[in-house]
This record gives C-alpha cells, structure tokens and sequence, in this order.
C-alpha cells in the first residue's frame, strides 16, 4: 500500500506542477498580447532619432525625397541641420552645406520621428561619397 500511495502522491504533484505551468503559460501569452500596441500610438514615445540611408530622388524646397529598396521616405530638413561630406572609405569628415546636397546624392540622414505629427525632420546629414 505504501508504494501505490507514493505513487499516487509524485502523479498528483507531477500533474500539479505541469496544470501550475499551463496556467502560467497561459496567462502570459494572453497576457503579451494585450501589450503589444502600435509604437507610432504610443503617447510614452514622443520623439525618435533614428538614421536613413539612401539615394536623393527629389528636392523641393527643403523637403528631400530619400530612396532606398524600391521604398521612398520624404524628410524635411531642420534650418538647424548640420550637413557634412562623408569620405566612406578613410572616414574623413567635411563641413558642408544644404546646397551641397543634389539629386543622387547618397545620404546617410539622421533623423527625428515625431509620432503625433508623422513627420520626419533632419538634424544631420551625411553626403557619402
């Protein structure tokens, strides 16, 4: 009789632990799936600064269409922003200006997100050659 009870009571806790575990599988896989809200949404998030790579397809004004992998980003760029040359292979830097920048000219732009706005606004721009 010993035996089956000891049985009886390692099945019961076996059961218990892996019922426990369920639940607590359960729970935190429903549970992440009521946090996940859009980023753009968030009101914790108020700005981004983020970086952009790509071709200069268009300018107007001080608007820059940004191209890259079929994919089109229009930035405007900052009075404030500051424009410099990019040697890409001795990492030489230069002082440059707005004017500098010219259609096919590549770009490596950083960039602030404003989520309420969704608007994309330059602060640096790197002319890569």
């Amino acid at each position: 009789m010993e035996i089956e009870e000891r049985t009886s009571l390692i099945l019961t806790i076996v059961f218990a632990i892996i019922l426990l575990g369920g639940i607590f599988y359960l729970g935190y896989f429903f549970g992440q799936k009521k946090v996940k809200i859009s980023l753009l949404e968030s009101k914790m998030l108020e700005n981004w600064m983020v970086f952009a790579k790509g071709e200069v397809r268009e300018i107007s004004g001080r608007d820059l269409i940004l191209t890259a992998n079929g994919e089109n980003l229009k930035i405007s760029v900052s009075e404030k922003a500051v424009v410099q040359s990019l040697n890409t292979k001795t990492g030489e830097i230069k002082r440059a200006s707005f004017e500098d920048v010219k259609v096919g000219s590549k770009l490596e732009v950083q960039v602030k997100v404003e989520p309420k706005e969704r608007t994309l606004t330059a602060y640096l721009i790197n002319i890569l050659f």
